[in-house]
């Protein structure tokens, strides 16, 4: 296979393709790749990617000394890279300038493999043609019109469903997963269900989000790729589990929901702004939140790893901590950036059965259960009616927000269904209509004079939104990827 694999048949005009064999070098390391590659691409080749040079640093110092050049600002020592990139976040004209220092190089061999096919047949297009074989190469578009949507955990809950609803849309959906295997897997899941799904899955990398190494390196292997990213939907996330730690020490809700997902925004939303600037439509940053995060006192962003509160850990207290986490993350992000190119929003997905209870009700967990033939079950319905929600019900709104023209023109808004933004007004009637309707409605009698729902988002302020992004980035700078 090549680096990722949509299962599509290739145009002949693809297979008929190769690199000039005036570079013995070239040829040699080249070859055989291109052979791998034309059997994967889709016929109708959704973008060429950007070329990257086979010795991934060289290219990287050459794009950071010309974008000196055109600004006059001079690289950052070692000692300040940290210092001024977190800075560089908060001034607004800076604020979409790369003043990072060059990241250390990875394996040589990766590195060579992944830029020399990326340089030479591009993530969706060989642009290159051999020019004895006679074929005019065809002229690329400078920008391409539709790019793809990358899910983390879409290998199962209401990641899979989401993968499985944007595909069924049309939408080429990269499979972000702990493990290229069950990548693989939620693959052949989904094209049970839609045999014509653009499906990608990275080769030889996978979504570990307890190691913020492997989330680098997975963000690495995807800027290698070429893939254009118009979507980033931040979904994968652990629930109430047992006091554990992160291979960086972090405490593991804080760590997998928050920590690796700002590493993963962070190296990857520089290339999603160049991109949206450039083709005039703004690229989309989407967290998967809860409900949850409105129970009182569980944020403490100067305890972010639960160190001073260990003896007294509580796990419902880290997950809804991770989970207003998600929220400031957006709403951080919709503060700094400019909505034309970028914009950032979280939502609640309902109470779902997924994989995430498996901790507190094991009976319902999605791998147990047939949502389709619940559904239609007198137990099912009154699950429904009780707030309880499949994960292709859960889905929805994931779907809404990677897809929907009007949430292209909202950013840092907190939604608990498709176009319902809470607190933000919603009417008692509303709520009962998504299924939420234990939640409290500013309509709702005392409601105004009890300060409710707005009370319990007490926690939302942009001084704990800035805090701790700045926090985020320092804990994460080693490891970005860019």
């Amino acid at each position: 296979m090549g680096l990722f694999d949509t299962r599509r048949r290739p145009s002949r005009a693809l297979v008929q393709r190769a690199v000039r064999p005036s570079s013995p070098l070239r040829r040699s390391l080249l070859d055989p790749f291109v052979v791998m590659f034309a059997a994967s691409v889709p016929s109708s080749s959704v973008a060429p990617a950007r070329a990257r040079s086979p010795v991934g640093i060289s290219d990287r110092r050459a794009r950071m000394d010309n974008d000196n050049a055109r600004t006059a600002r001079p690289t950052p020592t070692p000692a300040s890279r940290r210092v001024a990139r977190i800075s560089a976040h908060h001034r607004a004209e800076a604020s979409r300038l790369d003043v990072d220092g060059v990241p250390a190089a990875p394996e040589p061999a990766r590195r060579a493999i992944l830029g020399g096919v990326a340089a030479t047949v591009g993530a969706w297009s060989l642009p290159a043609i051999a020019e004895e074989a006679g074929v005019d190469a065809p002229a690329a578009p400078a920008v391409p019109a539709k790019g793809a949507i990358l899910v983390t955990g879409a290998n199962s809950g209401v990641g899979l469903s989401a993968a499985k609803q944007l595909a069924a849309r049309g939408e080429t959906v990269v499979l972000a997963c702990r493990t290229e295997a069950k990548g693989e897997d939620a693959r052949a899941a989904i094209l049970e269900k839609v045999p014509d799904a653009s499906l990608l899955v990275l080769k030889g990398a996978g979504l570990e989000m307890t190691d913020l190494r492997q989330v680098s390196d997975y963000c690495k292997a995807f800027l290698d790729s070429g893939i254009p990213l118009d979507t980033l939907i931040l979904n994968a996330g652990i629930m109430a589990v047992p006091l554990g730690r992160t291979a960086q020490g972090h405490e593991m809700h804080f760590g997998v929901n928050h920590l690796a997902h700002f590493l993963v925004q962070d190296s990857l939303r520089g290339a999603m702004r160049d991109r949206a600037a450039a083709r005039g439509v703004p690229g989309r940053v989407v967290a998967c939140s809860s409900i949850a995060n409105m129970l009182p006192g569980a944020l403490d962003v100067d305890d972010l790893d639960w160190r001073a509160r260990e003896s007294r850990y509580e796990k419902w207290s880290a997950y809804a901590a991770s989970k207003a986490e998600n929220v400031l993350l957006t709403d951080e992000m919709a503060r700094t950036e400019n909505s034309q190119t970028l914009v950032a929003n979280s939502f609640h997905p309902g109470i779902v059965t997924t994989n995430l209870v498996r901790y507190i009700l094991p009976e319902l967990t999605a791998e147990k259960r047939d949502p389709e033939a619940e559904r239609a079950t007198p137990q099912g319905r009154a699950m429904s009616k009780m707030g309880i929600r499949d994960a292709d019900e859960g889905a929805k709104t994931h779907v809404w927000l990677a897809t929907s023209a009007d949430a292209g023109r909202v950013s840092g808004r907190f939604f608990v269904d498709p176009g319902l933004e809470y607190p933000g007004g919603a009417t008692r009637e509303q709520l009962v209509r998504a299924q939420d309707w234990f939640l409290v409605s500013p309509t709702d009698p005392l409601a105004r004079q009890l300060h409710l729902p707005d009370k319990f988002f007490e926690w939302r302020t942009e001084e704990n939104a800035r805090k701790l992004w700045m926090r985020s980035a320092e804990m994460t700078d080693a490891f970005k990827a860019a």
